[in-house]
């Protein structure tokens, strides 16, 4: 009861203000994804003088405490209240990085709102995610060319008038590269493994035996799960921890905000997960891909002819183990780090051709959202 009060009292708040007074809308579903904002929040509130509207879901978002005159947040968790939100949503934007709009309970504004969706990966959109996923945006920022190819085709696959599309880049990749750190420990290897969540991910399917390979070996190992393992998976991941959490050089890091374990990783071990290309494109360190079946969540993808990133891009900034052949694994990391030079040049080349604007997506965004609204007369 206390979060439908909450959000019922911040629903009103919310639509006091007149729409043409509140312009710019961010909407996050948890505390998770301001990371993915950041970089355009700041860049419209100091250098083009907006003042941003954020509503979050989560009653422990930070932004909620967040003391800034150019940020007004507001807290709408309850289901209820959040599917009323969203149906009576009358700013001309909204920005979010949440899929499936209009496919589900959270349904587009009978107004003429622009919906603009921020990718919170670089992976291609007909594979891991939903059918029809990004259908029902106006506009989608793309990370990277494959993007641009994937809306084209999703619009002749399903007839769907044009969507916008602006070549963005991605802000995660712009701050690790600007936040570059040397490592505390320059002898001490550290290996971080960040996979997707789900039934054939590595956690799921064979987090005791990767784990067990790291026991008798003087290496700090950081194993960060998804926030939807912790969610949906938590009892099979609290019984992981149980079982190696007494080793001295294991840590398990579940708050995946904090970006500095991947500063001190010398390579990350992950299966289909974003934070794979995060981590080679933001620091240019290599990745060993385990190769555990294809994470397929879109019913029609196979009507796509585009290979998607996450497929095509892994050899080009790593190796790929088979699970059948995981003894193998320990040798592998020791060979790729040793060639970790020649990986960083070749993941620096991959990522110019991959990846737009990079270290100026942010800047490259609010200019675009800044025209958006002075083509829409606000």
């Amino acid at each position: 009861m206390k979060s439908f009060f909450r959000s019922l009292s911040n629903l009103i708040k919310f639509y006091k203000i007149k729409p043409q007074n509140r312009k710019i809308v961010f909407y996050s579903e948890n505390e998770n994804f301001y990371q993915f904002f950041e970089g355009l929040i700041n860049e419209l509130i100091n250098n083009h003088n907006y003042k941003i509207y954020y509503v979050t879901s989560s009653s422990t978002d930070p932004i909620l405490n967040k003391k800034d005159p150019k940020i007004e947040s507001f807290y709408v968790g309850n289901e209820s209240i959040k599917t009323i939100f969203f149906r009576i949503f009358n700013s001309p934007l909204m920005i979010l990085t949440m899929p499936d709009l209009n496919s589900f309970h959270i349904k587009r504004s009978p107004h003429n709102v622009n919906y603009i969706f921020v990718p919170h990966n670089v992976l291609s959109l007909h594979m891991v995610f939903r059918k029809k996923a990004f259908n029902n945006y106006n506009t989608f920022f793309c990370s990277g060319p494959h993007h641009n190819k994937e809306i084209e085709e999703t619009e002749k696959i399903y007839n769907l008038k044009k969507i916008k599309t602006f070549n963005f880049g991605y802000y995660k990749i712009d701050k690790l590269l600007s936040n570059k750190q040397n490592k505390i420990n320059e002898t001490l290897k550290t290996i971080i493994i960040a996979p997707s969540w789900g039934e054939s991910c590595i956690i799921e399917k064979i987090g005791d035996e990767l784990l067990s390979l790291f026991k008798d070996k003087d290496w700090k190992i950081i194993i960060r799960p998804h926030p939807d393992t912790l969610r949906l998976f938590n009892n099979k991941y609290i019984s992981l921890k149980k079982k190696f959490d007494n080793y001295k050089k294991f840590k398990f890091e579940e708050n995946v905000s904090n970006m500095l374990s991947f500063h001190e990783a010398d390579l990350m071990i992950s299966d289909w997960s974003g934070a794979a290309f995060e981590f080679a494109f933001g620091l240019e360190k290599p990745v060993i891909f385990i190769d555990l079946p294809k994470k397929i969540n879109n019913s029609d993808f196979k009507l796509y002819k585009n290979i998607p990133i996450e497929v095509s891009a892994r050899k080009k900034i790593g190796e790929i183990v088979d699970p059948d052949n995981l003894r193998t694994l320990v040798e592998r990391i020791e060979t790729t780090l040793t060639n970790k030079e020649a990986y960083k040049i070749k993941i620096s080349q991959e990522r110019e051709k991959l990846i737009y604007n990079v270290k100026n997506s942010s800047a490259n965004g609010a200019k675009y959202i800044q025209r958006l609204l002075e083509d829409l007369s606000y």
